[in-house]
């Protein structure tokens, strides 16, 4: 029988529906990689009416910090991710250039949660993101992120393993079908 938080995690909620992430294609990523769900199980949703993303986390055991508390690298890496993945199905190949978290409460272990990330500016290369980490319910507050993205040059990702042709050419199939609706 199937766990009701992994059929929670696996179901978009209303207005909401699979986010097809380029980076996704890569395996063994800090956040999304993790196929063990050791340190978190993640799912991305984009908003349909937006280009807001969503994700809805169970944090691990492997995350921990503080006794029986996320670590907030683990809080970090989550609003890392989700904020450049906005930027990433927007159209916008990114890196991080500068992240400012803020941590509002204790993450227990056993908590769900999730993130809403979205573009704030984009300013030629610069995008503006920010992010906020929430309880399953959206009341509590436990972290909030703003990020300043770059977009990479061809330059840059030319210098990069082939993997990263494959992240671009996936985002660009992904985006397609957006332009002909």
């Amino acid at each position: 029988m199937a766990d009701a938080r992994e059929d929670w995690l696996d179901a978009p909620d209303p207005g909401q529906r699979p986010a097809e992430l380029p980076f996704l294609a890569l395996e063994d990523t800090f956040v999304s990689g993790d196929r063990t769900g050791r340190r978190f199980r993640i799912r991305y949703y984009r908003g349909a009416d937006d280009d807001r993303l969503w994700g809805k986390i169970l944090f691990g055991a492997g995350a921990q910090g503080p006794p029986d508390h996320v670590h907030g690298g683990a809080m970090a890496a989550i609003l890392d991710e989700a904020m450049g993945g906005a930027a990433w199905q927007s159209g916008h190949p990114v890196v991080a250039a500068n992240l400012d978290i803020s941590f509002r409460h204790m993450l227990p272990l056993d908590a769900a949660c999730v993130v809403e990330a979205r573009i704030t500016a984009a300013d030629g290369r610069k995008i503006t993101t920010t992010a906020t980490l929430r309880d399953r319910d959206g009341g509590q507050v436990f972290a909030e992120g703003r990020g300043v993205f770059v977009v990479l040059e061809k330059r840059h990702l030319d210098a990069m393993s082939g993997k990263a042709d494959v992240i671009v050419e996936r985002m660009r199939r992904l985006r397609e079908p957006e332009k002909d609706d």
